[in-house]
């Protein structure tokens, strides 16, 4: 049986071709954290030598680059590359290795071999690992793979231009066949100590020379970078990672089918569009040929080893492996099912010991039937580890998420895959593994398990089809349908079958055991995996009992007056500046509180700013007033960062919800959610949770199980709907605060007042921060009731973009500035000239001050007056991790720019001393970080959480006479977070940390599992977070990434000025402002209503921009219903028009006429106005006529607000048409 393998390559911007990158400074994925090998690039790239040669063969220049290892994977010469000794090896221990690749030859290592329990040094000597076997295990693995054979995988780690949007994923790079396994290598001049210690110094790098251009291909990503739709066909993320891990994996027959199906896939879309950049017919021959190669060697029983391991029987795995064909394969097997029962003592020729083999059978003989029969008929027939059958077959399946009977198993194999979840998150059953097993080739002699159109296999398509669409709560039968036809469609013959929509209503007890089926009002037939209708369900029947309680009877009377009290804050500047403005937000707020207090569940929403935490504190406070101290909160939050906030801002317990599921028994094993079995919370009155944008349909529903609602008083959601929905499905909180609007209005408390601002106005800092967010808040997008809202977000847009047209390149308010570049050079330049000029006017510190340098005032600004650490007074956010203007090369020239110094001296995983980290691992109280306290001068453990940002620092250990100083090589740090429950820590990384509390060595705290520099961070981790400056990024690229919602989240982060850098004009900022990149009304959702959205609405990125000749879409994507009608208007009559198209006078200024409209030709712009009864809306109005006589003479039609507006509109396209 070949084994293959997967190749892990560094990102290379041409096809890993062996050429420098044509444009080496666009490249910031080869340098990046998850780059090959680690973070060896990213230390040894010398940038300035590879743009002087960008695009030349690394043949001309040995050793030069520093991606060697990956970038002649697909090379037509030979090239040489230096590999350098480890750098805690000392100076004159060994030069480096010189290594000559032969063309398409990359090179790799097998990682995960390295770190296992059995390398362990258990000879007594500090070194950690027994490098002999380290070598040895090297020499095992490389050894299964056979020349000539074996396929090669070729993919891009998560350092890529496809990971984004917080979402990691491996990119299937290429293929090809193994044609020569390299020799190992070895460092020169090694030093006899080297020697002994590690293996005669072995280089952990493997050369691999495969058979192209003769088999194989790379595909050809960079051609195609700039147009996402062929992008999103052509790429292939797998679904099922676990083999793209550790540098090099082994990959399985069954694996190896998949992607080799993924590749005709994209092979197909190659040809279609009409790629030239290799013969992509012969290149499809070729995949099918190896297709059918596959299914050959995948023989009948590919899990036997598994199961003969399972049995005790892995003395014979071994020989069972190296039958080469299906009818040895399936009389082994006949063997063993022999010696089980006692009918034969040997398999195989083997003989085992007699004692061992009573012991075989009497366990075997123990096992209940059903478990005897999935063992030796049915996993044999599927490609699973030994670890994963256990799991299945075990009586505590369900920690694996298994909740069915192994009789339910034998009955329909597919439930595997469905509900399979091991314990780590890239240990998952995918679907094909078990098709292939259930389907078994006709070569082989075995009947299907079911038949190729069953309906429990059109149930688990459909599983597989719903869990790809992450986001939405279901999927329209019909698009999904076409979806599994289509991947049938690739299968080979015996496996083809064309399902229909009639199949759904045979056999629907079947679907239904994992599906749920609805219809809406024309019968269109949608699907729900069952386990998120049931979520929906269980929110929809929560908040509904809820609702129907009658208000709380309170044992105090209460009035507005007491929360007044308890929100006014009595040293607030407000008091004496503005004092009229600040007592009627003052009253708005008393009257939110005393409209929720009294009902069993509310909604507190508003956006950064408008005083959320101090209405909560005075609610809080007075509960406690009229019900008794004594009252039982509980405070919670879906990060651990919000927990601790609302903690200190309330001074009440808190907690995350994870962990209060966790303390309950809500969560398995596995760490997923269960669905019952938990305990209920009990002892509580008031439950409260904040954030709740960004908590997911599961968590929330999960949340909601595990609460004993009869010991409830009331449940108070908080949060702000405007931010980004959450990671995960579903968008609660949106639908919640929807809902309750249409039904319970009393029971919503919307905060618009924002009281952080009018500090601003106060002070004369400005109130553009605000003006421009509310153009963003997607709930004020659309208004049937009151076009006036619509209107007057027309104009203020119009406004706000016109001072950006006007004064950009500069501030165009006190708290707002807007500056454009137009390459990477210009946006360095114009960030760190604007973070200088902030940095030096709120530190007064300036730059030609002498002895000032860059980091000196970099450090300084970061400093509170009392001289503590405060990191989070300034923050470049962008919403890419890649690309030049993305996170990961924004921190990369930071660090360079900012903290030259350390970050040239030292670097521990790309973490330099005085660098600004964030935290991306939870740390709760079950996994507690190792921290030094400065108080009580002894190691503890304590909490951290993802999103704490801080400072990293030298670490402790190495301050003693200075230390530091003669070190050539970090092997620790600390870092000091900004929580003020941190303030007195130091958080350990690293290795040698020394002993804890109970005086045992403390492992070791991996940076690179923990941190990541913070320089720049995404718009996602800044979620939950507030800084007084921020910088955001927004390149000219239009992303589906890119979101009306994230803009917002963004520019709420600030609290003092936010500084917004576009790339060449103003173009994507207007974009954002269009209904269609609201990415929360993009989801379908149905936990109050179902009401599915358009598949146009779901699958348009531009409909603003395309002349789209449909009407349904027009009252999803136009804000007034009287642009409904003027659009719907032009739809029926094939006029084509755009809709608030900016438009761009010669002088630079601009507008967003609601229709840009095209008759005979001929181009006009359509306005439709409302509001003259407002003397600024009739004002603007006024002024925006003139530019349109100016600049469009004879191009303005106007309609106006009034019930005969048809008839006028009507008349406009009859006088043009």
């Amino acid at each position: 049986m070949a084994m293959h393998m997967s190749l892990r390559l560094a990102w290379h911007s041409n096809g890993w071709n062996g050429h420098i990158c044509k444009n080496p400074c666009g490249n910031t994925y080869c340098v990046g954290q998850y780059s090959y090998p680690g973070t060896l690039i990213a230390e040894n790239r010398d940038l300035d030598y590879e743009t002087k040669h960008a695009g030349e063969a690394c043949s001309s220049h040995p050793c030069k680059a520093a991606c060697g290892c990956s970038v002649n994977a697909f090379g037509k010469d030979t090239i040489q590359i230096q590999i350098d000794p480890p750098s805690w090896w000392g100076k004159g221990d060994a030069d480096p290795a010189l290594l000559t690749l032969p063309p398409s030859t990359a090179c790799t290592w097998c990682y995960e071999s390295m770190y296992s329990d059995d390398v362990l040094n258990k000879s007594g000597t500090a070194q950690k690992y027994d490098y002999e076997e380290r070598s040895r295990k090297a020499e095992q693995y490389f050894a299964q793979f056979e020349e000539g054979k074996s396929l090669v995988f070729y993919y891009a780690g998560y350092s890529n231009p496809f990971s984004e949007n917080e979402e990691n994923n491996y990119v299937v790079a290429g293929i090809s066949r193994l044609k020569k396994m390299g020799d190992f290598h070895y460092y020169q001049n090694i030093s006899e100590e080297i020697r002994k210690k590690y293996a005669g110094g072995i280089v952990w790098q493997k050369p691999v020379t495969s058979a192209y251009p003769d088999e194989g291909f790379c595909i050809p990503y960079w051609k195609y970078m700039d147009n996402e739709d062929v992008l999103e066909r052509l790429v292939i993320k797998p679904l099922h990672r676990a083999p793209f891990k550790y540098g090099s994996r082994e990959i399985t027959d069954d694996d190896a089918i998949e992607i080799v199906n993924q590749l005709v896939n994209a092979v197909e879309v190659l040809i279609e569009i009409g790629d030239t950049t290799e013969n992509w017919k012969l290149r499809r021959d070729w995949l099918g040929s190896v297709l059918n190669e596959l299914w050959i060697a995948r023989g009948p029983y590919p899990g036997f080893a598994s199961v003969l391991e399972n049995l005790g029987l892995g003395s014979i795995e071994a020989t069972y492996l190296s039958l080469t064909n299906e009818s040895d394969m399936k009389a082994f097997r006949d063997q063993v099912c022999d010696l089980l029962v006692g009918e034969r003592d040997d398999v195989w020729g083997q003989a085992l010991p007699a004692a061992e083999l009573k012991k075989i059978r009497r366990e075997y003989k123990l096992r209940e039937e059903p478990e005897q029969k999935l063992l030796l008929d049915i996993l044999p027939r599927f490609a699973l580890t030994a670890g994963q059958m256990q799991a299945i077959l075990s009586e505590d399946r369900e920690n694996v998420s298994i909740t069915v009977s192994l009789e339910e198993i034998l009955a329909d194999p597919y439930i595997i895959f469905e509900q399979y979840q091991g314990y780590d998150v890239d240990d998952v059953i995918p679907f094909y593994k078990i098709d292939n097993g259930i389907l078994a080739s006709p070569d082989f002699g075995l009947d299907n398990l079911l038949d190729e159109g069953s309906t429990e296999r059109l149930r688990a398509f459909c599983v597989d089809e719903l869990n790809r669409i992450a986001a939405h709560s279901f999927g329209k039968t019909a698009i999904i349908l076409e979806s599994v036809n289509h991947r049938l469609n690739r299968m080979p013959e015996w496996k083809r079958y064309t399902y229909k929509l009639k199949n759904f209503d045979i056999e629907t007890e079947v679907l239904e055991e994992a599906l749920y089926l609805s219809r809406d009002e024309n019968n269109t037939l949608y699907l729900y995996l069952r386990s998120v209708y049931e979520d929906e369900r269980c929110i929809e029947d929560t908040f509904k009992a809820l609702t129907d309680r009658p208000d709380i009877v309170l044992k105090r009377a209460i009035g507005a007056e007491k929360f007044k009290e308890r929100l006014k804050k009595k040293d607030s500047k407000l008091i004496s500046k503005a004092g009229r403005q600040y007592e009627a937000i003052l009253d708005k707020q008393a009257e939110i509180c005393m409209k929720i207090f009294t009902k069993p569940l509310c909604v507190l929403s508003g956006a950064a700013g408008t005083g959320k935490t101090t209405v909560i504190r005075a609610i809080v406070e007075n509960i406690k007033r009229v019900h008794g101290e004594s009252t039982g909160f509980l405070l919670m939050a879906p990060t651990g960062k919000a927990a601790e906030r609302i903690k200190t801002q309330t001074g009440e317990r808190s907690t995350t919800i994870h962990s209060f599921l966790a303390s309950n028994g809500w969560i398995n094993n596995n760490f997923t959610l269960k669905r019952y079995g938990g305990k209920l919370s009990q002892d509580v009155n008031t439950i409260i949770v904040d954030e709740c944008s960004m908590i997911d349909l599961n968590l929330f529903a999960t949340l909601l199980r595990a609460i004993n609602w009869n010991s409830v008083q009331r449940l108070i959601l908080i949060g702000d709907p405007n931010q980004l929905p959450p990671i995960g499905r579903g968008r609660v909180f949106a639908d919640t605060i929807a809902w309750l609007k249409a039904e319970y209005p009393e029971n919503v408390g919307v905060l618009t007042d924002n009281i952080r601002q009018l500090v601003n106005r106060v002070d004369g800092n400005g109130n553009g921060i605000l003006e421009l967010a509310n153009i963003f808040i997607q709930e004020q997008q659309t208004s049937d009731e009151n076009p006036e809202t619509t209107d007057a977000l027309k104009q203020a847009k119009e406004e706000i973009f016109e001072k950006i047209q006007l004064d950009g390149n500069g501030d165009i308010d006190k708290d707002l500035g807007v500056y454009f570049w137009h390459d990477q050079e210009e946006l360095q330049r114009v960030l760190q000239e604007t973070m200088v000029r902030d940095m030096e006017g709120y530190t007064g510190w300036y730059l030609q001050d002498e002895g000032m340098s860059l980091n000196k005032l970099w450090t300084q600004a970061l400093k509170k007056e009392d001289g503590s650490a405060n990191p989070e007074e300034l923050q470049i956010i962008s919403p890419y991790r890649g690309e030049f203007y993305g996170t990961d090369a924004l921190n990369q020239w930071m660090q360079s720019v900012f903290n030259t110094y350390w970050s040239r001296k030292y670097n521990l995983d790309g973490v330099s001393p005085f660098d600004k980290v964030i935290q991306f691992r939870n740390r709760p109280r079950s996994d507690m970080a190792y921290v030094y306290n400065d108080d009580t001068k002894q190691h503890e453990r304590a909490e951290v959480f993802n999103g704490e940002i801080g400072i990293a620092v030298i670490h402790g250990l190495d301050y003693p006479n200075q230390w530091y100083k003669r070190m050539s090589q970090l092997e620790h740090i600390q870092v000091r977070f900004s929580n003020q429950n941190c303030r007195k820590l130091r958080y350990n990384y690293g290795k040698k940390l020394g002993k804890d509390e109970k005086d045992r060595w403390i492992p070791e705290q991996k940076v690179q599992e923990n941190l990541e520099l913070a320089y720049a961070i995404s718009v996602h981790k800044s979620q939950g977070s507030e800084f007084d400056y921020v910088y955001i990024v927004i390149p000219k690229r239009d992303s589906h990434l890119l979101s009306m919602e994230l803009l917002y989240t963004a520019i709420t982060r600030a609290q003092k000025h936010v500084t917004i850098f576009l790339q060449d004009e103003i173009g994507t900022l207007t974009n954002l402002g269009h209904l269609e990149k609201s990415a929360v009304r993009r989801i379908n959702s149905s936990i109050f209503e179902f009401n599915p959205l358009p598949e146009e609405l779901l699958y348009t990125h531009n409909w603003h921009a395309d002349e789209k000749k449909l009407a349904t879409l027009s009252e999803y994507f136009v804000r007034s219903k009287s642009e409904v009608i003027i659009a719907n208007m032009l739809v029926d009559r094939d006029i084509p028009f755009k809709y608030e198209e900016p438009l761009y006078a010669a002088d630079g200024t601009m507008y967003l006429p609601d229709f840009t409209v095209t008759f005979r030709g001929e181009t006009y712009y359509w306005e439709h106005v409302g509001m003259l009864d407002r003397p600024d809306y009739k004002a603007h109005w006024e002024k925006k006529q003139k530019w349109y006589e100016k600049n469009f003479p004879g191009q303005l039609l106007v309609t106006y607000e009034g019930k005969n507006l048809s008839q006028d509109a009507l008349e406009i396209i009859m006088a043009h048409s």
